[in-house]
């Protein structure tokens, strides 16, 4: 009686462990593949979403002072252009241009004195410290750096023939803070963002 209930409750056989171990190892191979492809996915959609960012900011910031150049000021110097930095240029990297503009600020209700406000601006491509568009004050006498991820800037000013007023072609290139091995090149992701941006105190 004993030997048979001792044979009624045997265990797995050696060939069903083994085709359990062998569907266990398919199962958590699917899983890695799976978890590595997302994990890929993820990252250049977080790497595509900083460009697409820091590149919406920055055009908004760069059209913002553009747009405002000119305003209670003296129109010749209010809005100039740089054109392609020599490789000798100690402040921007080479062939990137560079814009300065200039602009009063409203009379506050504070003031004393009633006053304007001065903004005075350079936007450049920098080749040192953190690199990418840095902002010169030259009211304040400091730098600060707005996207570190810009690496070229191309600027152009001309008469806008629908009026008297000028026409700025601003055209910025940025790199995603993130590296993709799987991109040929030197692998980071880029985009060119660009804008035709009328200066609204240009002409007035």
């Amino acid at each position: 009686m004993n030997c048979r209930r001792l044979q009624d409750s045997g265990g797995f056989t050696l060939v069903e462990l083994l085709v359990t171990m062998v569907v266990i190892s398919l199962v958590i191979m699917a899983a890695t593949t799976t978890f590595i492809v997302q994990n890929k996915m993820a990252t250049i959609q977080a790497a595509t979403s900083d460009v697409q960012l820091t590149g919406q900011l920055t055009m908004d910031l760069l059209s913002r002072d553009i747009q405002m150049a000119g305003y209670g000021m003296d129109k010749a110097t209010a809005l100039v252009a740089f054109d392609n930095a020599p490789t000798s240029d100690a402040l921007r990297i080479a062939g990137t241009d560079a814009i300065q503009l200039h602009y009063s600020t409203p009379v506050l209700p504070s003031s004393p004195t009633g006053t304007r406000g001065s903004r005075r601006y350079n936007y450049y491509v920098a080749k040192t410290g953190d690199g990418g568009l840095v902002r010169q004050d030259f009211v304040s006498g400091g730098t600060e750096t707005i996207a570190s991820n810009v690496e070229d800037m191309q600027v152009v000013i001309e008469d806008d023939p629908a009026s008297d007023k000028k026409k700025v072609s601003l055209k910025i290139g940025l790199k995603s803070a993130a590296k993709d091995n799987q991109l040929s090149g030197d692998g980071y992701r880029r985009r060119e963002y660009s804008a035709v941006i009328i200066p609204k105190n240009y002409g007035l």
